[in-house]
């Protein structure tokens, strides 16, 4: 590797690594303020709750990845451009499009580690402590690793054996007792699908009236609605969201919701997004060479770390903005989040190429 390369790309992990302290700090003092609105009763709430904000700063800067990738470049190619250090590189013979290219090793090696992040070490970080759901849920709970999660409401019993993909409730036991404490009705079924509005569609269900003396099997259907009495923090704490998901489980996650037919934009969505992340972080580098490739004439850092930082925030606001349109409007869930990144691809390398 050329003593330039080495130099060039020295440079720019070292401002990533800056970038990325310097918002997740922001973003640590976010949360941190966030958990103590919630109110601390002593020094050891204060630790966890720090504890807390900590644990959420790998998610948080993946989200905010593009916008490091700007912000870094931007700063290490303006500093470069400050010492003269790029016209030198420049004139010996470097053309802009090999230090685009090398720029963009660091981008892609950044969002390849938030890749693995997202699909190992995110969802094992997202993992109830306990998965003790059962000490969250009330009184009325109790997780236990061998038997699955219980729960009672009056006299209605729920049992879940695990949670498939985090979502999916599997091994599912319903009894239901009569007030003098005898079993009137037990449900069986293999899993269940849990509507927005709460309502639980068990599948491949097997039902037994105790009170019915000639009823000796259990009938046997293939689908039935089943009114939870799961309120909505129970839902929240019991059920992880889809961000909390790896990718592989994400994927069957949507295709399974496909292949009963149904609603999966949101969660497709967000399956998207992560998987263009690379993509993203790539044209964001495109940008920020676009912009450090036109010299100054006063060649102020400062201009182009704030052009880069209204550059990442805005195109982040703009993806936003298209997710919830795309959403509302039932576009397709591939163009809405490749398209944006696609089309500053194309702006970006069309300065560049100005700027030869």
């Amino acid at each position: 590797m050329r003593l330039t390369t080495r130099y060039l790309l020295s440079n720019l992990f070292a401002a990533y690594l800056v970038a990325a302290l310097a918002i997740g700090s922001l973003l640590w003092l976010l949360q941190m303020l966030d958990n103590l609105e919630q109110g601390l009763s002593g020094a050891g709430d204060l630790m966890l709750a720090a504890f807390s904000a900590i644990t959420q700063l790998p998610e948080g800067l993946i989200d905010l990845l593009p916008v490091i990738a700007v912000l870094a470049t931007a700063a290490a190619m303006g500093g470069l451009q400050t010492r003269n250090e790029l016209t030198v590189m420049r004139v010996s013979g470097l053309s802009i499009w090999r230090l685009t290219a090398q720029a963009l090793i660091p981008g892609l090696v950044v969002s390849g580690l938030a890749l693995v992040a997202l699909q190992w070490v995110i969802p094992e970080m997202r993992e109830q402590p306990e998965r003790l759901i059962g000490a969250s849920l009330g009184e009325s709970g109790l997780w236990h690793p061998a038997h699955g999660l219980w729960i009672r409401s009056g006299d209605e019993f729920l049992n879940v054996e695990s949670l498939r993909l985090g979502r999916i409730p599997t091994g599912i036991d319903i009894y239901q007792f009569a007030e003098d404490g005898q079993l009137e009705r037990q449900i069986r079924s293999n899993q269940a699908l849990v509507q927005a509005d709460g309502t639980w569609l068990l599948e491949d269900v097997r039902q037994r009236n105790f009170d019915d003396i000639d009823s000796n099997y259990f009938q046997v259907s293939e689908t039935m609605p089943w009114q939870s009495f799961l309120n909505a923090r129970q839902l929240e704490l019991l059920l992880s969201p889809p961000a909390a998901l790896s990718l592989s489980d994400l994927w069957q996650y949507v295709a399974g919701l496909k292949q009963r037919g149904q609603e999966v934009a949101e969660v497709e969505m967000v399956l998207w997004r992560r998987l263009v992340l690379p993509l993203t972080c790539l044209v964001m580098v495109l940008a920020a060479m676009a912009t450090a490739a036109v010299p100054l004439k006063s060649r102020a850092v400062t201009v182009r770390l704030v052009g880069a930082l209204v550059l990442g925030l805005g195109f982040q606001m703009l993806t936003e903005l298209a997710t919830y349109v795309g959403l509302l409007l039932s576009w397709p869930v591939i163009a809405v989040t490749v398209l944006p990144p696609l089309v500053l691809a194309v702006v970006a390398t069309g300065l560049i190429a100005r700027a030869r």
